[in-house]
């Protein structure tokens, strides 16, 4: 998805080689047809921020906030020397990750320069920010060889499950998952079938399960869901769990959850939600975790399906 942004430069005009800008940006947002799903959970924009760089050797100049409401700023710029603008926004929910950025292509100021000039900048938003959808997961299927455990005859509340297929994977925090860790990830799920009659999956730490659904029906929604169409989000009930399946980043996610307003894939959930998200291919260090999902502690994960 990609915006444009105005950003109009009020000169003040001297005979000095560096000059204080007013700087007034105007963001105009121009939303391009994609195929990209909607983010279903408002983005609320709290700091919009620009960089003056020489765009030859990317040295900075000057750097502003700008006032949230009037997307107005002061910097000090060099005259007659090619500049570049670079801005980045962020949201209230993610503070340090930028959610929006752009750079402007190259402009001079001089002093004959005319009051007003205008930059014109395409903006695109961060893949490596937790609200965002991006490219699209292909379908080829790898034999899953690693991390994928099947095992016979368990036994869960009296009923008794022939074979287990399992992921599971450990995480550390602060850390992007490796791209082994994304592949397994996304073997283990082109090795699965709905015509192996999986009744039950859960999901939660190694050997400590937080959710789970012995539901058939539903358990064949959510495997046939992420194999089908893993870009959408898409969620389903089972014994008052929510259990949610969507792309984030570069890959799947699944999610379970009691949180009634956490059915949204790719959201970062709190330390105190009841909440288990998993998404090792998003390729930033926002891979889930068991209650907080962006920048959680180290932990393993799993995912159990039986039959």
């Amino acid at each position: 998805m990609k915006f444009i942004v105005s950003i109009l430069i009020l000169l003040l005009l001297s005979c000095e080689s560096q000059k204080e800008e007013d700087v007034k940006v105007s963001l105009t947002y121009n939303h391009e047809q994609t195929r990209q799903r909607s983010i279903r959970t408002p983005i609320v924009v709290s700091k919009h921020t620009i960089d003056v760089k020489d765009y030859n050797y990317k040295h900075i100049y000057d750097s502003t906030e700008l006032d949230s409401s009037t997307l107005t700023g002061t910097v000090e710029v060099p005259v007659n020397v090619n500049l570049e603008v670079e801005y980045k926004n962020y949201t209230l929910e993610q503070p340090q990750i930028h959610y929006e950025s752009g750079i402007s292509s190259p402009f001079i100021v001089t002093h004959s320069s005319p009051p007003t000039t205008t930059v014109t900048i395409s903006v695109a938003i961060n893949p490596d920010y937790p609200v965002q959808e991006t490219e699209t997961v292909d379908n080829e299927t790898t034999e899953c060889t690693e991390n994928c455990i099947v095992d016979n005859s368990t036994i869960v509340d009296n009923v008794t499950y022939t074979d287990n297929a399992t992921w599971s994977d450990n995480f550390t925090y602060n850390t992007k998952p490796t791209q082994n860790q994304k592949t397994v990830w996304e073997n283990f799920w082109d090795n699965i079938s709905t015509s192996d009659n999986w009744s039950y999956v859960s999901v939660g730490h190694i050997n400590d399960v937080t959710f789970s659904c012995d539901n058939k029906s539903i358990v064949t929604q959510i495997i046939t869901q992420i194999q089908n169409d893993n870009a959408t989000n898409w969620n389903t009930v089972c014994d008052n769990v929510t259990w949610v399946t969507g792309q984030c980043g570069r890959g799947i996610e699944l999610k379970a959850t009691v949180e009634s307003n956490k059915s949204g894939d790719c959201r970062c959930a709190s330390i105190s939600d009841n909440t288990t998200t998993i998404r090792p291919a998003i390729k930033n260090k926002n891979w889930g975790g068991v209650g907080k999902s962006c920048s959680a502690p180290s932990q393993s994960l799993e995912v159990m399906l039986k039959r």
